[in-house]
């Protein structure tokens, strides 16, 4: 993946084997320090440390010889386990909801301990050396890391337990959206150059000399930063606006920024376009969709693991339902953040950057639109979509109740009728009034159930 500029070692960060590799140069350096304390301050610390850290010759090389076979055999055990939770993530949620797994801090963290035990235990047998007068503190440190792997592995199978279940993942999905939508939020409020609306003069800007800059990778965008590309734009004296957004899919044939140029107000007689595809080094593109800043994505998730849970190999509508009122909790608390359109100024209050997010109306269609299709035989699911749109009208403006009134006559338009009784057509028939009455609409403005 390439990646310029802005937070270098962000890919590197991401790769699974990143902590792993960190804990194992940790465990590398802690055995040259401990080797080194025992072959120059060996009487020293006879002297200040009881006399159970320390071991003859022989002892040292067959406790250590012993770490190394056991954390081995450790390692295989929860790399199988890994393996097992990862196929039933694939066959029972979604193949996107890996990753959530696979790169949570405890799954690593377990990893890296495990690894780096191994690796401070086969370090120090290679250069250990003595005879059998000498005594040696190597052995104790060993059994101290080992007591650590212990603890960690007993929280690893704590956290595996938990992760086979549905409704925890849920959950732990549901608070990351949240908290990323909160996130995102409070950026935007704590810099005075990031508001909501547009210049007056949006239009005689928008209709200035335009210079597109197409993509030079291939890949989903991970991050952009905004306010490096607003000050990037306020030196050249153009305005940026952003044609791809956060989770978007790029080729090299993709247009990611249209800029907006004046001549008459820039101090040069004509544009460097050369130094203004420099504005390409402020994205991050790789070959996955990163969760950490797509709240999209995150949405899709739940999204999926619902839509898993009303397949016909599984038909577990309670886990279907559950996503859905989790997912309606997210698309309120975004209804209510007002991200649609995002504009970047400058400090004498120019506008550099235009990001024009991803609209409401369509995260509630992408969100739902699939759910509505798969269950349209389903009264209980189908249910569950119209008691989301009540959700997300409580408490927000007329804007949001129209689309949410809108989006619930989608639902009903695409159920099908001819398999609902009489009182499966009273309970739907009341969940659309309480619909209507949410968002203020009258009893015939929408359709009902005979």
């Amino acid at each position: 993946m390439k990646f310029l500029n802005f937070n270098f070692f962000e890919d590197w960060r991401a790769k699974i084997y990143y902590i792993p590799v960190l804990y194992s140069i940790y465990a590398l350096i802690i055995s040259l320090i401990v080797l080194f304390l025992d072959k120059n301050y060996q009487a020293y610390l006879i002297s200040i440390l009881p006399n159970i850290f320390f071991t003859p010759f022989e002892i040292t090389k067959t406790i250590l010889s012993t770490i190394a076979g056991s954390l081995l055999s450790i390692v295989t055990i929860s790399f199988s386990i890994i393996m097992v939770v990862l196929t039933t993530y694939s066959t029972q949620f979604s193949p996107r909801t890996l990753q959530d797994f696979l790169k949570s801090k405890l799954t690593l963290r377990v990893l890296g301990i495990f690894i780096g035990g191994f690796v401070y235990s086969i370090v120090t047998l290679l250069f250990l050396n003595g005879n059998q007068q000498n005594l040696f503190f190597s052995a104790a440190v060993g059994v101290i890391i080992v007591i650590f792997c212990i603890i960690y592995f007993v929280l690893f199978i704590n956290h595996v337990a938990q992760s086979i279940q549905v409704n925890l993942l849920i959950d732990t999905l549901t608070t990351e959206i949240l908290e990323l939508v909160d996130e995102v939020r409070e950026f935007n409020n704590t810099h005075e150059n990031i508001r909501n609306d547009p210049p007056p003069n949006l239009e005689q800007i928008m209709a200035r000399e335009q210079f597109c800059i197409y993509s030079d990778q291939v890949g989903f965008i991970r991050d952009i930063n905004g306010l490096k590309l607003s000050n990037f734009a306020d030196e050249n004296n153009v305005v940026i606006n952003a044609e791809k957004m956060i989770g978007d899919y790029i080729t090299k044939n993709t247009k990611v920024f249209t800029i907006y140029y004046d001549l008459a107000e820039m101090e040069v007689e004509e544009l460097d376009e050369k130094n203004l595809k420099k504005c390409l080094n402020f994205i991050l593109v790789g070959k996955e969709r990163n969760k950490s800043k797509d709240i999209e994505f995150g949405l899709q998730k739940l999204t999926e693991v619902a839509l898993r849970a009303i397949s016909p190999g599984i038909n577990d509508p309670n886990t279907a339902i559950f996503c859905i009122k989790q997912a309606a909790m997210v698309l309120d608390r975004i209804a209510k953040a007002d991200m649609e359109n995002t504009y970047y100024y400058s400090e004498e209050d120019k506008l550099t950057l235009i990001f024009e997010d991803v609209s409401f109306h369509y995260l509630l269609y992408k969100t739902f639109y699939q759910l509505r299709y798969y269950s349209m035989r389903d009264v209980s699911v189908a249910a569950s979509l119209i008691e989301a749109l009540i959700i997300i009208a409580e408490g927000t403006d007329q804007k949001i109740k129209d689309i949410a009134w809108e989006f619930g006559n989608y639902i009903v338009h695409g159920f099908d009728e001819k398999i609902l009784e009489d009182l499966d057509k009273k309970y739907m028939n009341k969940k659309i009034e309480e619909l209507a009455v949410m968002t203020q609409k009258s009893k015939g403005s929408g359709i009902y159930f005979d």
